[in-house]
């Protein structure tokens, strides 16, 4: 990609408004990277979209950590048309998201947040606190935590596939040894978005019980999601810093990836807090001009 090619797909992008095109576009930053069956469902979405290929292209010319701020700007201008329209991209979402018979994690954190964009949120009033401290949160508060970051822990800090990827690595170069693959037999295989999930309900651990990590179903996730969303104002950011302080500790080189960096954002979008700064830095260079 170039420097021109960019130029390009930002200028082209920043004059979308028509329903068609931006549908086409959210779309395609959505589609999961070389999948045939999702960008096969992506062509039948839109089908006689007019420039609908050249948004395609465009959108494949943004580097990684500026999909994510084009897609917010988009479904926020999807916001301008009626009703109808929105939830015909929903619908449309759904199906691009489920042509591989399986949907991303990163994705589900992706409709949630397109949900609350276009005006679908159904979240529980906030709390007031006159404290931003977390450490003595009851139970319930607790266990929603638990829920919700054993779901991150599948993207942060690493996506699950990465991390599958690197302890079949790590296997195999066990295996390489007898000594090292007798010791890797009798102890479980410990991946970075588990160890991550320990650092991030380490604060509790005193006065809670802190539950196994283990990645919720949908249902699990939304309820989790509502309580959080819940929390009193002033300590939804405290929670946030917290995971990705946390993520960038267990990150290589203390750099976020950008999945990880994507669904921490997007957690943050869902529970109105503002990035932190470590995490504003990683789109700094990408922001949309509004």
């Amino acid at each position: 990609m170039t420097d021109t090619d960019l130029a390009a797909a930002t200028d082209h992008l920043s004059r979308l408004n028509g329903a068609l095109e931006l549908q086409a576009a959210v779309l395609a930053l959505l589609l999961p990277p070389g999948s045939r069956r999702a960008a096969r469902a992506w062509e039948i979405e839109a089908e006689g979209t007019a420039n609908a290929e050249a948004v395609l292209g465009h959108v494949g010319h943004l580097p990684a950590a500026a999909r994510l701020p084009w897609f917010e700007t988009l479904v926020s201008r999807m916001r301008n048309h009626p009703l109808t329209v929105r939830q015909g991209l929903l619908e449309a979402t759904r199906r691009v998201m489920g042509a591989r018979g399986t949907v991303r994690p990163i994705d589900r954190l992706h409709w949630l947040a397109m949900r609350q964009r276009l005006g679908g949120d159904t979240a529980a009033g906030a709390r007031n606190a006159a404290s931003a401290d977390l450490s003595r949160l009851p139970q319930g508060d607790v266990a929603a935590i638990a829920v919700y970051s054993a779901f991150l822990s599948k993207i942060v800090p690493i996506d699950a596939a990465e991390a599958a990827s690197v302890a079949s690595a790590s296997a195999a170069n066990a295996n390489a040894n007898a000594d090292a693959a007798a010791d890797a037999s009798t102890e479980p295989i410990s991946t970075p978005g588990a160890a991550w999930y320990d650092d991030v309900m380490a604060p509790w651990r005193a006065h809670a019980a802190i539950p196994p990590c283990h990645p919720p179903d949908t249902d699990a996730l939304v309820h989790a999601l509502q309580l959080l969303q819940a929390l009193p104002w002033m300590q939804r950011p405290m929670l946030v810093r917290g995971w990705v302080a946390a993520a960038l500790q267990h990150s290589r080189h203390g750099r976020l990836g950008d999945s990880a960096a994507d669904a921490l954002r997007l957690t943050c979008a869902l529970l109105d807090s503002p990035l932190p700064p470590e995490l504003a830095r990683h789109y700094a260079a990408q922001e949309v001009s509004k």
